[in-house]
């Protein structure tokens, strides 16, 4: 399989990877900030999502099709392995709720502004924080599990 009989397939795949998951890191962080009103006080929320939300997404695409080419190269460092079933599913969560804070918002720009939706906002970012560290470390842990 080229994937494997390349030497720098692999750790070129590994660099793309380990990139896109800064960049959705950086950019939940942001998002998240903004949300606990701690950065970008002039800024509103939905500018904050246009800036970061294409990023976070892009990046969600380079880390599908980079983590793909991971699954085929070493499938069985993978697919059986509970902590990358448990990244996969912190990782279905993390989508959902960046679904959630951000579909909302490009459909009307003040959403999260009402002071109603202020707790729920608060426990989103709060959720999507703790899920990108537990996908990070699910990551790094999936190496030390067979």
């Amino acid at each position: 399989m080229l994937l494997q009989n390349i030497e720098w397939v692999i750790p070129g795949v590994q660099t793309l990877h380990i990139v896109a998951v800064s960049i959705v890191i950086g950019s939940v962080l942001m998002l998240d900030l903004k949300a606990f009103g701690l950065v970008g006080r002039s800024l509103s929320l939905a500018n904050y999502a246009a800036r970061f939300g294409p990023w976070i997404w892009g990046a969600i695409g380079v880390l599908a099709l980079t983590g793909l080419a991971l699954v085929i190269a070493e499938p069985d460092r993978s697919i059986e392995n509970a902590v990358f079933q448990l990244k996969m599913l912190l990782l279905l969560c993390l989508i959902a709720e960046l679904s959630a804070l951000l579909i909302p918002i490009r459909a009307n720009s003040a959403f999260w502004e009402g002071r109603g939706r202020r707790w729920l906002l608060i426990t989103l970012v709060t959720l999507s924080l703790l899920t990108v560290v537990g996908i990070v470390f699910a990551g790094r842990w999936i190496a030390y599990t067979q």
